[in-house]
């Protein structure tokens, strides 16, 4: 009898024992199951080093936020912002020119914009930057050829900013197969075109007057000759010169 009582309580405490273990294991699946993919593929020494980096990381200065982001036409030209000072430092790809002008303000640097060799000029006013002016470099002698020019920069400036405004057109000149050395004339043509861009505003400007046929005896010297494109912010156009007074010219036949 004492035999038998024995068996039955070394059985209970062997299945005691057994059920003890399988909750542990259930239970450690359990945890397993409940923590994230990632943190499984990494170390508790790694998960530490990760969350210390987190909680000890500085923000981003601002200005270095603000420094970081391009800026568009309504904040600038070319990520100098509209109404920065005069003297402020302009960062820029192309070589500067010194000024001969002590008592401008201007800044100006040469180039290559694309295929045109160019002389840009950020100007100043009482209320800071307010344009940039672009003068291409000209060696043609041809009206023609002065036109095609334009309408190149057209076409790539509307490829970005869309059709332009307004437009102005106008082109005249003797032909080709004229030719007076007493009675020389001059081709001549105007084009402007304008794109509205709030805040901004970009203008393309062609004039030319150019003697043709070429004479190596002209009576005018010098072919006149200007292609600029400009950028501008009306908001700064502001000067605190004053306008000055109509000056009351003498009669021309006071004159001669």
């Amino acid at each position: 009898m004492r035999q038998l009582i024995s068996t039955l309580l070394l059985s209970a405490l062997l299945f005691s024992q057994e059920n003890s273990v399988q909750q542990d294991t259930v239970s450690q699946a359990t945890d397993i199951e409940s923590q994230p993919i990632d943190s499984l593929s990494q170390s508790p020494g790694q998960q530490d080093a990760e969350i210390n980096t987190n909680d000890s990381a500085q923000p981003e200065p601002v200005n270095q936020i603000l420094s970081s982001v391009p800026l568009g036409l309504d904040s600038g030209y070319k990520g100098f912002a509209w109404g920065s000072p005069s003297g402020s430092a302009i960062s820029t790809i192309f070589s500067p020119i010194a000024n001969k002008d002590t008592a401008s303000t201007d800044q100006s640097f040469t180039g290559m914009l694309g295929l045109d060799s160019v002389i840009v000029k950020y100007t100043f006013a009482d209320s800071g930057f307010w344009k940039a002016e672009i003068d291409f470099v000209i060696n043609e002698n041809v009206v023609e050829n002065l036109v095609s020019k334009f309408r190149r920069l057209e076409k790539n400036i509307s490829q970005v900013y869309g059709p332009p405004k307004t437009t102005k057109q106008q082109e005249s000149g003797p032909s080709i197969a004229y030719s007076d050395i007493f009675d020389q004339k001059y081709a001549t043509a105007f084009y402007r075109s304008k794109w509205a861009i709030a805040p901004a505003v970009v203008e393309l400007y062609l004039n030319a007057s150019i003697l043709q046929p070429s004479s190596d005896l002209p009576i005018f010297s010098d072919s006149y000759k200007v292609l600029k494109l400009v950028y501008y912010n009306p908001d700064y156009m502001h000067s605190s010169q004053p306008v000055p007074e109509p000056e009351n010219l003498p009669s021309i036949f006071d004159i001669y």
